[in-house]
């Protein structure tokens, strides 16, 4: 049986905060943003034994971090190695 993962007040509150954001954007982003912080969850509970703490906490604290991996990619450039470096970056907003 996996471990209950307990979310501080404070986490709660980014999490929620980050998915009213993500709703402002597009309605499907809160849903698709709700459902990766899930995944994550799932995964650190999934593999907690074998992830590292953050840097500067104590692994007997029981804390340690998991990256969410987005679902989808943004292409800005396909970009040919002779071109001139990051002439992409306007396309970023």
């Amino acid at each position: 049986m996996a471990k209950p993962v307990r979310r501080a007040r404070e986490a709660r509150e980014e999490v929620l905060e980050a998915a009213r954001r993500y709703e402002e954007e597009r309605p499907e982003l809160r849903v698709e943003f709700l459902v990766a912080v899930d995944e994550a969850l799932e995964r650190l509970v999934r593999l907690a034994p074998h992830l590292g703490a953050p840097p500067g906490i104590d692994p007997a604290h029981g804390v340690r971090r998991v990256f969410m991996v987005p679902t989808r990619f943004r292409v800005l450039a396909f970009a040919h190695a002779n071109r001139k470096p990051f002439y992409w970056r306007d396309r970023e907003k």
